[in-house]
């Protein structure tokens, strides 16, 4: 009897385990349902590093010795000292025939253009005709010494004047109908055209001596008072360097072709030792003065000086990290330096703004 107890207390005992596993995994689900729905938490925001900007330092600029150009700059181009405008001298006449062209090497008196003159030519053959019948009658008329004879030798006369002065007019409209190269030289522009109308003494084109090139510069009229001849220059000639030279003449404020734009009377002229190669007529090019120079001087950047009223004065960078201003005498100055006369010594460091 006591068998069988045993092993039904064993059997309940069993049961009671089972059932307590199955309602701890029944909790563990529900607890696993009711935390799949509660709301997820937010993933935490990554905020950007801050960086903290550095502070800009003012640039340092030592004081140092040099040599300070005071000059005046102006640009130009290669002209011919021997250039002439080239022009018809008749007036509302057709061009008919054109023969150069910009850049056509001419000789002395060489036709360029010509101008439609009509029966002009005619005309002159007539007028010789008729002065040599007018000849003839005179020299018979010389032989007759009577007083009415003087008369009409004397009328014959006169005729025969006329007459010639209207063969030397006709001839003279006849050679201004011609335009021809005043010398040897290359034709550096030429506007007329075959049909054009011409006018009497307006340019047409322009003739040079290209064995006669100079420096030609234009400056601003404000800088011309500081320019005197025989001052040095630095010339630079597009794709041929720069080149010393000397001033040789400023502009004439008289002269020729004083009203044409393109005159060498406009321009400042400039002497160089030797012309480099390869450069030509209308080669662009710039030029500088050079008013004073001073040499061995201490210098320093413009940017570093400082002004407060008639004060000068400027913040020295020292050893030991510390700043300190200092009043300073000034001398020449440029666009980028300015020579220290007064307060400063060489090697010093001076701070920029």
């Amino acid at each position: 009897m006591y068998t069988k107890w045993s092993m039904a207390e064993s059997y309940r005992n069993k049961l009671r385990s089972s059932g307590a596993r199955l309602l701890l995994a029944v909790m563990c689900l529900s607890l696993l349902a009711g935390c799949s729905l509660l709301p997820q938490e937010e993933e935490q925001e990554k905020l950007p590093d801050i960086r903290i900007p550095k502070i800009s330092q003012k640039p340092e600029y030592p004081v140092k010795k040099g040599t300070l150009e005071l000059k005046v700059s102006g640009s130009g181009k290669l002209m011919s000292e021997r250039e002439e405008n080239l022009l018809f001298s008749e007036d509302n006449l057709r061009v008919v025939e054109v023969y150069v062209k910009a850049g056509d090497q001419v000789k002395k008196g060489q036709v360029l253009a010509a101008l439609d003159t009509g029966d002009t030519d005619s005309q002159i053959r007539r007028k010789e005709i008729d002065l040599e019948k007018t000849e003839l009658d005179l020299k018979d008329m010389m032989r007759d010494s009577s007083e009415d004879n003087a008369v009409l030798l004397k009328k014959k006369k006169l005729d025969y004047e006329l007459l010639n002065q209207e063969l030397a007019d006709l001839r003279s409209k006849l050679e201004g109908s011609k335009l021809v190269a005043p010398y040897a030289g290359t034709i550096v522009s030429f506007t007329a055209k075959k049909g054009d109308m011409a006018k009497a003494y307006e340019k047409v084109g322009q003739i040079a001596d290209m064995g006669a090139l100079v420096v030609a510069v234009q400056f601003a009229s404000g800088d011309l008072a500081s320019i005197a001849p025989g001052m040095e220059t630095l010339v630079g000639i597009n794709t041929a360097g720069d080149h010393p030279g000397s001033v040789r003449r400023l502009p004439v404020g008289t002269g020729q072709n004083n009203n044409d734009a393109d005159s060498l009377d406009k321009y400042t002229l400039i002497d160089l030792p030797k012309l480099p190669e390869g450069v030509a007529h209308g080669t662009p090019l710039s030029a500088s003065v050079i008013m004073e120079r001073r040499n061995e001087v201490l210098i320093i950047p413009l940017s570093a000086l400082r002004t407060q009223n008639n004060r000068k004065y400027v913040l020295v960078s020292n050893e030991d990290g510390s700043k300190g201003e200092v009043d300073v005498e000034t001398g020449i100055q440029t666009s980028t330096h300015v020579e220290i006369i007064k307060g400063l010594e060489e090697g010093q460091k001076v701070v920029g703004k």
